[in-house]
């Protein structure tokens, strides 16, 4: 029953931002944007899908996805520069090699400086002076920037991830054909934030399966699970006969045995 559709796409991060609404990093601009990044990620990090919750209290941060000390006059408040994660995304793992990208950057700092038009607080989109500093701080650091993504520099491609329910990892999507240099970059991305790492490998959804086995292939369509990947799961398996999916879980959860407890 396990095929090529127990890939799981993980969602583009596309914030619509409302006319006449004011966004931003600090004070009722920054909670405006808050309010609308968590519902666009359906409240989860934008890099690691961890959802920002514990307990029944938010967790989670606005991130810069540039930092913001490369040139904090302009992208503190810069609406399109900002995503929302968990805070060991923000404050550990997006943080190595920060030191080295941005001192990689200085040339493109200054031509950045010397271009941008605006102070920062009134964008609701990319300029082209951002994308361009956004295209040099991709080479640097190839980390898949949030909100709105990243495409290949030459393919032009969109970076996508997967997960493949089976294997129990992330990798790059298989619904484009990806360059090496495009496969390299995203599996970077995937190691920075180590999501295949046994230390902080996600077991959301070996947890979901077990307690749909317990259950007799029944679940609650609203239950919370602590990652992104368990949504997307339950979008796949709706509608689905109760035997099918028990099937399906039982099958996983073999596979999850050996996976995280060998």
């Amino acid at each position: 029953m396990i095929e090529e559709n127990w890939l799981l796409d993980i969602p583009s991060f596309l914030p619509e931002y409302e006319a006449g609404m004011n966004y931003g990093y600090k004070n009722k601009p920054g909670k405006n944007l808050e309010t609308l990044l968590r519902k666009t990620s359906n409240n989860h990090c934008m890099y690691c899908y961890s959802l920002l919750k514990n307990d029944r209290v938010n967790i989670g941060h606005l991130e810069h996805s540039i930092e913001k000390k490369l040139d904090e006059e302009h992208l503190t408040e810069c609406t399109p520069n900002i995503a929302i994660a968990c805070p060991n995304c923000n404050l550990s793992l997006k943080r190595v090699g920060e030191q080295e990208r941005l001192e990689k950057l200085e040339e493109a700092k200054k031509e950045f400086v010397l271009e941008v038009q605006c102070d920062g607080k009134e964008c609701k989109v990319e300029c082209e002076s951002y994308k361009k500093l956004k295209k040099e701080y991709c080479k640097k650091s190839r980390i898949i920037l949030q909100p709105f993504g990243v495409k290949g520099e030459n393919s032009n491609q969109e970076y996508r991830i997967q997960y493949d329910v089976y294997n129990a990892e992330f990798v790059p999507s298989q619904k484009y054909s990806y360059s090496d240099e495009d496969i390299d970059y995203i599996e970077h991305h995937i190691n920075q934030f180590k999501l295949n790492d046994a230390g902080f490998k996600t077991k959301a959804l070996a947890d979901f399966v077990e307690d749909v086995i317990e259950a007799d292939g029944k679940y609650r369509e609203n239950s919370e699970y602590p990652n992104y990947i368990v949504d997307l799961f339950k979008e796949k398996i709706k509608g689905m006969e109760q035997e099918k999916v028990l099937r399906l879980c039982e099958q996983i959860h073999i596979k999850n045995i050996t996976l995280f407890r060998s």
